[in-house]
């Protein structure tokens, strides 16, 4: 039984976690006057496995890169990836937009920068920046 495997990828996803129940139980997730077909507390829950996924995606990505330069971007994103709800309070639509594109590009480069040294770490990567791609696109 490896520990850092269950370490580096549990630590980022109870810390994703952590920080959405903080901010669901303050009130801060999503917008109501969003329209969709699925109710408000089953599309959070949706989002948050999709979330949950990727975190462990990354947390994996850096046990693969851990005795590797790579492995500080990795933590890099999850960081970034964790504290994007509170950079992201207050801000209007174009301040947003800006940040999800500074987040594909800090993405990106990670993804590069992983990729060169090792594909199969990188291929973890790829999900979130297809994620955040899409989200991007889809809030436009």
């Amino acid at each position: 039984m490896n520990i850092v495997l269950y370490l580096s990828i549990l630590i980022p996803v109870i810390l994703l976690m952590s920080i959405n129940f903080y901010l669901k139980y303050n009130n801060i997730l999503l917008d109501e006057d969003y329209s969709s077909d699925i109710p408000g507390e089953t599309r959070e829950y949706i989002i948050l496995g999709i979330w949950v996924i990727l975190i462990g995606f990354l947390g994996y990505s850096y046990y693969l890169m851990r005795n590797n330069i790579s492995s500080v971007a990795i933590i890099i994103i999850v960081i970034y990836t964790l504290i994007y709800p509170f950079i992201t309070l207050g801000k209007n639509r174009i301040e947003i937009e800006s940040l999800n594109i500074i987040y594909i590009l800090i993405t990106y480069i990670i993804f590069l920068l992983v990729l060169s040294e090792n594909s199969n770490a990188a291929i973890y990567i790829l999900p979130l920046l297809l994620w955040i791609v899409y989200i991007f696109i889809a809030s436009i």
